[in-house]
Formats: structure tokens, sequence, C-alpha cells
């Protein structure tokens, strides 16, 4: 049974794991008055019209409510290793495959795919806006798309990386 003490000393690693989280705000661009226009740009009135629509989703698509709800439901905090981000500078242990979580209409996905295209191990692409793809991203933590997870032969999390930058730093040293 779950006490107090248990979920309070959750919350506080989930705060202190928030606080590492890379990444950069969204930028939400919608259509206002017959143009796109960024929504932090809006007048008071125009963001609480924004705020009250309706959003609908596609049949068999989960919901962004439902995402939510199978993250937080799936997801073991406690038993998750933490994520190694090492330079790969003189290290010999190369990875044996990785994972390649994406979303279709994610606009940084296509160069990080690009990158992996030429590297010399197989990988697995993971769609996470599929049902399966999503719950393999809730069991690998992924929190932000683009995420390449590199794995032992054991399949043992590695490293991660989450942009074009840091697969050039982690294998900068590395021969293709």
């Amino acid at each position: 049974m779950r006490t107090i003490e248990i979920i309070d000393n959750e919350i506080k690693e989930l705060k202190e794991r928030m606080m590492t989280v890379k990444g950069t705000d969204t930028e939400v661009y919608t259509r206002i008055v017959g143009y796109y226009r960024s929504v932090k740009n809006w007048n008071k009135g125009k963001r609480d019209e924004y705020n009250q629509r309706k959003l609908f989703t596609q049949p068999g698509k989960p919901s962004i409510r439902e995402a939510a709800e199978t993250i937080i439901s799936t997801a073991s905090f406690n038993e998750a290793p933490e994520p190694q981000r090492a330079v790969l500078s003189g290290a010999t242990a190369e990875p044996a495959g990785y994972y390649y979580f994406f979303r279709t209409t994610c606009p940084n996905c296509p160069p990080v795919k690009n990158w992996l295209e030429g590297f010399q191990i197989e990988g697995t692409a993971v769609n996470v806006d599929e049902k399966e793809g999503f719950a393999k991203a809730a069991e690998y933590q992924i929190f932000s798309s683009p995420t390449v997870i590199f794995h032992d032969e054991e399949g043992k999390e590695m490293y991660r990386a989450s942009d074009v930058r840091e697969l050039n730093t982690l294998f900068e040293k590395v021969t293709i």
C-alpha cells in the first residue's frame, strides 16, 4: 500500500527530474481571423477564445488526456535506470542497436532520422503516435521527440540523444 510519505518522495523525485528536462518552449501557431499567428502574441480576448476551443481526435488515436494517463499509469519511475549522456571519447563499448522514437508531425525528427540512416548499427523506429509506440515510449520514459536510445546486446540502455548535435557529440570519435 502506498503511503503519503512514499507518494511525497515520488513527487519530490519527479520535480527533481523535471528540472533536468532538455528542450525549448513549444511555439503554438493557430488560425485567427483568417491567418496563422503565434498564440503567445494574441490579445487577452483571443487567447480566452482559444482556451475555450474543443480538441478533436481521430478515431483509434489516443487523446492528449488518454496519452498522459497511459504514461502515468505505465511508468515505473523508481525502477527505470537513469539515462546516461556519456561522450564516447575513447570508449570501446559501442551500442548493439538503438530505438528511434519519433512523431509523424515532429519538425525536429527528420534531421535525426537522416543522421541515423548513415549509422552502421541496426535500429528500430518507434512511432509514438501509435498505441504500441506510445506504450514503448512510456516504458523508456520518453518525454520528447525525437529521442534515440542506444542499447547494448542485452537491451540495457547505454545512452540517449535528442538531436543531431547530441548525436555528433556522442559519436564524434567513433568511426562510422
